[in-house]
């Protein structure tokens, strides 16, 4: 598990330093001077989150790593428009139960295992953000996500290593996901650019096609880091 979210975060460092010319260059083209301006702020998007799915029986939480684009534009002094696009994003659940999966041999193999519901997403929050003076902010929005994948990982240990198998569960999954979003936040003094926070998520639709009132839960910790800064902002 340490190993697979370390690889997360160093594809995450080289995500940042290969394309942060070449975002800069198409963006810049795009929006012009107002790129990374006091008005306007892009930049990189990473979070960490615990993810559960609602009446889902003796499920525990799933943890994942996400990442993404943000942009944030000031209305006002007080007010910010946050939207971020969220090409790596995964919710679900985990220690599912072990059910049946049709084949004795499989089923015997994995019978003392864990499942986890790992569900791919392209996502899409936006929130409106209320910031003090000094740099702490509230934020509240929609959230609309895409369905990519969605697979039900089997996992279990034997003497010989541990065993891992995927079942494809895409055709039960639905395709959109609506919910909201709340948190809180501040922004890092002093050109108040890059920021960190704690958001809350809670879905309107059902995660699986019938079933009855399954919804996502999320709680996430965030950074947003902004590319190719001026160094011309200043404070607000």
């Amino acid at each position: 598990m340490i190993k697979k979210y370390t690889t997360s975060f160093l594809v995450a460092f080289i995500f940042l330093i290969s394309y942060n010319a070449q975002s800069q260059i198409l963006l810049g083209l795009i929006f012009g001077d107002d790129l990374n301006s006091e008005k306007l702020i892009f930049g990189i998007h990473m979070n960490y989150s615990w993810n559960d799915i609602s009446n889902l029986p003796e499920s525990g939480s799933l943890n994942a790593f996400n990442l993404g684009l943000n942009f944030n534009y000031k209305i006002s002094d007080k007010f910010r428009a946050q939207t971020e696009m969220l090409a790596k994003y995964t919710r679900g659940a985990g220690d599912i139960p072990v059910y049946s999966l049709g084949d004795d041999h499989l089923d015997a193999l994995y019978a003392e295992g864990k499942v986890s519901r790992e569900i791919k997403y392209l996502s899409i929050p936006m929130a409106i953000q209320y910031l003090t003076a000094i740099g702490v902010y509230a934020e509240a929005g929609p959230h609309v996500s895409m369905r990519i994948k969605a697979n039900d990982v089997f996992e279990a240990d034997t003497p010989e290593g541990g065993l891992e198998l995927k079942r494809n569960i895409k055709d039960i999954v639905n395709l959109w996901d609506f919910g909201w979003i709340v948190g809180i936040g501040y922004y890092i003094a002093p050109l108040k650019t890059t920021s960190v926070g704690v958001r809350y998520y809670g879905g309107f639709s059902d995660v699986i096609d019938g079933s009855g009132r399954q919804n996502h839960q999320q709680w996430a910790v965030y950074a947003n880091i902004p590319l190719g800064r001026k160094g011309k902002g200043t404070e607000d």
